[in-house]
């Protein structure tokens, strides 16, 4: 947790703390054997997930060069680099390329993003997996109760698209809880 907040300080956009607690609670309930994380920035919430088991596996996708290097070495540091495949590129062009199954996604890439992943992440992910999506409510725009700015326009209709497919498809149980920026749990039956 400490490493986490000196990267925020930083201004290395991590996982606030209580998103990185209920990842962690979601992760130690689930037991991944096999886990895909999009964002990885340097590594900490990998790492975070990495520590709950000895049989967790990771994927992890990052499109900022320095960030990748730094988780690079975060995983080396805490001897996570057997259990760990980096990818450095961007989110969109990998993602339709990797197979699966993954018992568990962490969704913490770019929000405009979201809902162009959908489709492959419903395909990748495994049944019974769970989809943990950081930042759905962004900054409280998502569900209306905070005026935005135009330039937010496509993050703001991107993400309501996103929770809106998952919450309308019958084959997911969702969750969303208000800690944080907004995390969407899901269910895949």
């Amino acid at each position: 947790m400490e490493l986490s907040k000196y990267y925020r300080e930083k201004g290395i956009p991590t996982c606030l703390h209580e998103t990185l607690n209920e990842l962690i609670l979601q992760v130690t309930i689930k037991k991944p054997k096999n886990v895909l994380e999009i964002g990885t920035a340097v590594g900490i919430s990998g790492s975070a997930m990495l520590f709950t088991s000895d049989d967790l596996f990771l994927t992890t996708i990052e499109k900022d060069e320095d960030s990748y290097n730094t988780a690079k070495n975060t995983f080396i540091e805490f001897g996570f680099s057997n259990r760990v495949k980096q990818y450095f590129g961007d989110a969109g062009d990998i993602v339709r390329f990797l197979e699966g199954p993954y018992d568990f996604i962490f969704l913490d890439g770019a929000k405009a993003r979201y809902y162009d992943y959908l489709p492959d992440l419903k395909r990748i992910l495994a049944s019974n997996g769970v989809l943990f999506a950081d930042n759905v409510l962004f900054r409280g725009f998502i569900d209306g109760g905070v005026k935005y700015d135009h330039r937010d326009n496509t993050i703001v209709r991107n993400m309501r698209a996103f929770l809106n497919e998952l919450i309308e498809d019958d084959n997911y149980i969702c969750s969303i809880y208000e800690k944080g920026d907004g995390i969407l749990v899901a269910y895949k039956k």
